[in-house]
């Protein structure tokens, strides 16, 4: 038996030296805590993360409350003490003499969960709620190198080309809002479903979303393009997210904004290797 484990990793190291390397060094996991801060009504949950490299852990914490906090931190200042200005900034009018009585302006709280934490790898989607004529709520995503605490980019962990990535967005986009607009007929009048066909930059002919890189006639509506920056990663597949925000009142035709890609779909490279391999491994054994 371990006759046959030295010549399996023997094998595994001389064939496939790059996947080799990341199985040696993707051992790691974040051990993740929660700062919390504000009032009730006014909840903001960060986490932050301690590594054995506390240079790693501190480069990480740092961009998490930096985006969170869309880049208003102060380093000289705890992550309790920037989450409690932030509470104040937005929610607390000593202006008009209302104090805490008031709902609050701009970003009222945050929190997060936590999609991916294994092999080196950290994936995070951390969701704002904001307060202005209406009160929304966007949710976000980053993924971390745990051994360098570098956020990482798509290409780092897919070597699939960005073009071939947006052209299999672009079909499953149109896929997803033309289902929308035929679940629309049966229970929304005829200008609430144009009103979303064009938020949606909607082709009725050709039965698609008209991108920003489709060819055509320049002063057509075009949809943006998908960004590839927009991702996250779990124990089984990579999602890009893409969204087009609808009018407040018809936000229940929305879409769901998460697209998602099995490892088996597409080329895993780097620290994703080793995830999508033991993804691969567990799946096999439950075919068995």
């Amino acid at each position: 038996m371990i006759g046959k484990w030295i010549l399996s990793a023997w094998f595994f190291a001389g064939v496939t030296p790059g996947l080799a390397q990341a199985v040696a060094h993707a051992t790691q996991t974040a051990r993740l805590f929660t700062v919390t801060e504000g009032r009730q009504a006014n909840r903001f949950k960060l986490p932050q993360v301690q590594l054995a490299d506390a240079v790693a852990a501190e480069r990480i914490n740092h961009r998490i409350v930096a985006l969170v906090l869309d880049g208003a931190t102060n380093s000289k200042l705890s992550v309790r003490q920037q989450l409690r200005q932030a509470e104040r900034a937005c929610c607390y009018d000593g202006e008009n003499g209302l104090g805490w009585n008031t709902v609050g302006q701009g970003l009222t709280g945050c929190d997060y969960s936590v999609l991916l934490n294994q092999q080196g790898l950290l994936s995070l989607e951390y969701s704002q709620e904001f307060t202005g004529a209406y009160s929304w709520e966007q949710a976000l995503h980053v993924t971390f190198d745990l051994r360098t605490g570098n956020q990482l980019a798509l290409a780092d962990l897919v070597a699939d080309l960005p073009a071939q990535l947006t052209r299999r967005m672009h079909g499953a986009i149109s896929r997803r809002f033309g289902e929308t607009l035929d679940g629309m007929r049966d229970e929304a009048d005829s200008t609430d479903i144009a009103t979303v066909a064009e938020c949606f930059s909607w082709d009725w002919a050709a039965k698609r979303v008209r991108f920003q890189t489709d060819l055509g006639p320049t002063e057509e509506s075009r949809a943006s393009e998908p960004d590839l920056e927009s991702f996250a990663l779990t124990s089984h597949e990579v999602r890009l997210y893409y969204e087009r925000m609808l009018p407040h009142v018809m936000l229940n035709y929305e879409p769901d904004n998460a697209y998602h890609f099995p490892y088996a779909r597409v080329q895993p490279r780097g620290l994703l290797a080793p995830v999508a391999a033991k993804d691969a491994a567990a799946k096999k054994t439950k075919v068995k």
